[in-house]
């Protein structure tokens, strides 16, 4: 948490959300993304392991086209995020999840039955913001195995405030030497808004705090007065650790 408020490790993901932003970054799409966070009983996790792999087996072998992009937490959820053009992409993800279930129910796969008791869910859309995120090369952090995400709940009404602050961390990041870079979301559908999620990639968590440690050290007393800037149009925030799990996540095909 420290971190955060030193460092701009703000708040979208899951998350992680803490999801691939290629096609929102070369493109005017907005970025929604539908995420599902699907929370799993310790006691039932070597369960929950076993049936999803055998979906996702059965799914390759019935050659289902769709994108998702898979991340499992330090807090016994998996995140699930599917890309959206619009908020009608709802209708069609529950559609396609409608359809594929009853073909897997042709195929000897229950999933009402095999995930009974396993797991529970939550649903939100989210909005990748193009102008807050902040990449020094151009290029996405696609594809890293360590996702953090600071979820960010701002106090109401005070978003265009909140975003002139994040505003000064990208200005500050562009007068520095340092690769760093983060996403930035905006939940615009489900509880708790208005709330940010920040997601910040890299190779381990060790690489990341290495990181952050030598901008801590050289940069300590710019932070500080950034963060106060932004703290006073805060609630309170929340940080979530996960893994991008690549043998869950699919590309659709176009």
């Amino acid at each position: 948490m420290k971190k955060f408020s030193l460092l701009l490790v703000m708040c979208l993901f899951a998350g992680a959300f803490f999801v691939n932003t290629t096609q929102a970054q070369e493109s005017d799409d907005p970025g929604l993304i539908f995420l599902m966070e699907e929370f799993v009983a310790p006691a039932d996790m070597a369960e929950f392991w076993k049936v999803q792999q055998e979906a996702f087996d059965l799914f390759d072998e019935l050659d289902f086209n769709f994108t998702i992009w898979a991340y499992q937490t330090s807090e016994n959820s998996f995140y699930w995020a599917m890309p959206m053009k619009n908020f009608a992409g709802i209708d069609k993800i529950y559609g396609d999840m409608m359809k594929y279930s009853q073909l897997m129910k042709e195929n000897g796969y229950d999933g009402d039955a095999k995930f009974r008791d396993i797991s529970n869910i939550s649903q939100s859309v989210v909005m990748w913001n193009k102008e807050l995120s902040y990449h020094p090369d151009g290029v996405s952090d696609e594809g890293k195995g360590f996702h953090e995400w600071t979820f960010m709940y701002l106090k109401s009404g005070h978003e265009k405030e909140a975003a002139d602050a994040a505003k000064k961390y990208i200005e500050f990041y562009k007068n520095i030497d340092s690769d760093y870079s983060w996403d930035i979301y905006q939940v615009v559908f489900g509880e708790h808004t208005p709330c940010w999620i920040l997601e910040v990639q890299a190779e381990s968590e060790a690489a990341l705090r290495e990181t952050e440690d030598a901008l801590m050290k050289e940069y300590r007393d710019d932070f500080r007065k950034l963060w106060q800037n932004m703290v006073q149009h805060v609630r309170t925030i929340e940080t979530k650790k996960g893994w991008y799990l690549s043998a869950w996540s699919r590309q659709a095909e176009e």
